[in-house]
């Protein structure tokens, strides 16, 4: 199963996300404990996928000897991990579960093109052949996700604008390396040693986003 599932990471990458965020629209209102036992489920063997992958790079076994896909180790760690918080933050603000898993999978798989876009952009980065809507289905994520942000009632705030400057500022680096090769191989270097960090400004900006948005239990209170 997890072979079929990895070896067509990306066709269902470009699928799966819309067809759970029309779900989630026509489910939203829906007070249903089936859903929620569902979300669980998902939950459960997403978790269980993030164990074997962080026993088996414990383990120092080969990426490719435990799942057939061309990634790393640091990739699918961090991006489990990333969704794990993400979901449990959401939920915290009041979020119910298919919402808060919803907007975890718009935010995962958006953030795996954001954090990319600055020093990879061919064309697939913006279009694809394999996406319903044939402008790559990562950038429809991030506006579906700033969609939701802003039906509630989103604010920027200090946290948000930090992570954002950090952002751009890493993002910058990457983007000009290639102009300056001292830079490059200072920035190089320090990505080598540091490949966690690689990813983490656009993790850290998106879960930010969650700071400026109120917990909804108390906003339904309100009205």
């Amino acid at each position: 199963m997890l072979s079929i599932i990895f070896r067509e990471y990306f066709f269902l990458r470009q699928r799966i996300p819309i067809f759970l965020y029309v779900f989630y629209i026509h489910f939203r209102d829906l007070d249903n404990p089936l859903i929620d036992r569902i979300i669980i489920t998902l939950l459960t063997f997403m978790g269980l996928i993030s164990a074997y992958t962080f026993s088996a790079f414990i383990l120092k076994i080969p990426f490719s000897d435990m799942i057939p896909f061309t990634w790393t180790y640091y990739g699918l760690i961090h991006w489990c991990i990333f969704f794990f918080f993400f979901f449990h933050i959401a939920n915290r603000k009041g979020m119910n579960s298919l919402k808060s898993f919803t907007l975890a999978t718009l935010a995962t798989v958006g953030g795996g093109w954001l954090y990319e876009v600055p020093f990879f952009y061919p064309e697939s980065m913006f279009i694809s052949r394999l996406s319903i809507f044939y402008i790559n289905t990562q950038i429809v994520c991030l506006l579906c996700l700033l969609y939701e942000f802003m039906k509630m009632k989103f604010r920027p705030n200090k946290i948000i604008l930090t992570m954002l400057m950090i952002f751009l500022a890493f993002s910058s680096f990457l983007f000009f390396r290639k102009v300056d090769p001292i830079s490059e191989n200072i920035i190089n270097s320090f990505l080598i040693n540091n490949i966690w960090f690689y990813r983490t400004p656009a993790s850290l900006l998106l879960i930010s986003l969650l700071s400026g948005v109120k917990n909804q239990n108390e906003m339904m209170k309100n009205v």
